[in-house]
C-alpha cells in the first residue's frame, strides 16, 4: 500500500488540530473569518486565501483576505465592484449546486487562461492555479473560499479540503446564522440569539399567553391593541399586565423592559431559554 503524498492526506495533523479548535473558539466573533480561512488553506497548501460572500442580487462582499501586495488589493477590488462577473466560481454558484471543492481547471472554460479576464486579474494577482471550497447557506447566498497558488510547480491538490467539507460547513453555519448583504460578517448570528432571546423572555416565571403578552407590551403595543389581537376586552388585558408586573416585580412598561435589557446583558451569547434565569439575587424577578 502507497502512503498518499503529505499534501493529501486525510487525516489531521497537530496542525490541522490547532487551527480547527482555534475555529470553535472564534465562532460568533469577528475573528471568526479569519480562523477558517486559514484552516482551510493549510487542508489545501495554498499560499493566498480571500473569503468572500456571493449573493444573487448583490456583488460580493469580501470577509478576510491575507494579500499584502498593494496591487493584488486593487485587482481584488475590481473583482468585487466589476470583475466578478466573468468569474468561473461565481457563474458556478449562479448554477445552485451543492457543497463542495473545485479547481479552476473543473469549472474554466477551455480557452479560460487565454482569456482577457484571466491575463488581467490572474496576473495581476500572481496566481498560477486556484482551488475553490463553496458552501451555499440559502438559496441566495453562499460563502467561496479562494485559495491561490503563486507557483506554476505546484497546483491545487483538493484532498483533505474535499474530506474537511462537513466539519467546515457545520462551523461556518453556526457562525453566519444569517447571511445577508446587510449582514455578511456574522452579525446575523447575534441577532439570531436576540430573536431567540426575546421569544423566551419570562417564560420561567409566565404563562405562555402572559409571554405573548409581555412581548406586545415590549414592542409598544397599548392594551387596546393587545386586546384586539387576543380577542380580549382592554380590561382582561389590564389584569393580564398587572399579574405580569407583579410577577416581575416591576410599576411600569419603563420597569420591564429595564428588566429585559439587564437579563439579556448577563445572558452568555451561546445560552438559550429564558434571560431572566441569568439574573441573580435582588435582580431577578420573582413573585413577591
Amino acid at each position: 500500500m502507497t502512503t498518499p503524498a503529505p499534501s493529501e492526506q486525510t487525516e489531521p495533523d497537530n496542525t490541522d488540530v490547532t487551527r480547527l479548535a482555534e475555529c470553535v473558539e472564534a465562532i460568533g466573533s469577528s475573528g471568526f473569518p479569519k480562523a477558517i480561512s486559514e484552516y482551510c488553506m493549510g487542508l489545501c497548501g495554498g499560499d493566498l486565501v480571500f473569503l468572500s460572500a456571493f449573493f444573487d442580487d448583490h456583488q460580493p462582499v469580501a470577509l478576510y483576505a491575507n494579500h499584502a501586495d498593494e496591487a493584488q488589493k486593487a485587482a481584488l477590488e475590481l473583482y468585487l465592484d466589476i470583475a466578478y462577473v466573468l468569474d468561473p466560481f461565481f457563474i458556478l454558484f449562479r448554477r445552485k449546486g451543492r457543497d463542495e471543492v473545485v479547481t479552476l481547471a473543473d469549472v474554466a472554460p477551455d480557452n479560460f487562461r487565454r482569456s482577457e479576464y484571466y491575463q488581467t486579474f490572474y496576473k495581476a494577482m500572481r496566481i498560477a492555479d486556484e482551488c475553490g471550497l463553496m458552501l451555499h447557506l440559502d438559496a441566495k447566498a453562499a460563502l467561496f473560499f479562494s485559495f491561490g497558488f503563486q507557483s506554476e510547480d505546484r497546483r491545487a491538490k483538493p484532498g483533505r479540503l474535499r474530506a474537511a467539507i462537513p466539519v467546515i460547513a457545520a462551523l461556518v453555519r453556526r457562525h453566519w446564522t444569517v447571511l445577508t448583504p446587510e449582514r455578511p460578517d456574522g452579525t446575523g448570528r447575534i441577532a439570531a440569539h436576540l430573536e431567540a432571546a426575546f421569544e423566551a423572555f419570562g417564560a420561567s416565571v409566565l404563562s405562555p399567553r402572559e409571554g405573548d403578552i409581555v412581548r406586545m407590551i415590549l414592542k409598544g403595543h397599548s392594551s387596546k391593541a393587545i386586546a384586539r389581537a387576543f380577542d380580549n376586552s382592554p380590561e382582561t388585558i389590564k389584569v393580564h399586565r398587572k399579574r405580569i408586573y407583579s410577577k416581575l416585580n416591576v410599576a411600569s412598561q419603563g420597569g420591564l423592559l429595564s428588566v429585559f435589557l439587564g437579563a439579556l446583558s448577563k445572558m452568555p451569547a451561546a445560552a438559550d431559554g429564558d434571560p431572566l434565569q441569568y439574573l441573580s439575587g435582588p435582580d431577578r424577578p420573582g413573585p413577591t
